[in-house]
């Protein structure tokens, strides 16, 4: 494990601690798990990383909603899953998910011409209705371009 790792856990079950929360070894566990595989994971997938180590799902599901509150990863709803990211070491706050129907594989857009136009929106919004928005989720659904490629589904095919 790298030393970057290492940090960032620790700096997590300090602030854990700070709040009240005492360590144990399944919290680390699947905090680094987080902070390794910064990719969007279901309790499942993180429950399949570590069980090996005698922790069990409701455990694991424990730790999670623990470390949501807490605001160390985000929720994101997906279709009819819930799917967690790290949130507190993340470098692309703002950044858009995309679910393919097909083959239910996610991926994220990062694009800087669609985000000027998101942050446009975000003050426009603040500036004319004067609430603050803290957070931008957005979430899009539809065909990837491999099951695109695999099923010869062209653009007028899809629907909305």
């Amino acid at each position: 494990m790298s030393f970057e790792v290492e940090e960032k856990v620790d700096e997590i079950k300090s602030l854990l601690k700070k709040k009240g929360y005492k360590n144990t070894i399944t919290r680390e566990e699947v905090i680094r798990v987080f902070v390794e595989v910064q990719e969007h994971l279901k309790p499942e997938e993180v429950y399949q990383r570590i069980k090996g180590e005698g922790v069990s799902l409701p455990t694991v599901y424990r730790c999670v909603e623990l470390l949501k509150k807490t605001g160390v990863i985000k929720e994101i709803h997906i279709k009819d899953g819930r799917f967690y990211e790290l949130h507190m070491f993340s470098k692309k706050k703002l950044h858009i998910h995309f679910q393919c129907h097909q083959c239910q594989k996610i991926k994220e857009y990062d694009d800087r011409y669609i985000f000027k136009e998101i942050l446009r929106q975000k003050e426009h919004i603040e500036e004319n209705y004067q609430d603050i928005i803290n957070d931008i989720t957005i979430i899009t659904k539809g065909t990837c371009k491999e099951c695109n490629d695999k099923h010869n589904i062209l653009p007028t095919q899809m629907s909305m």
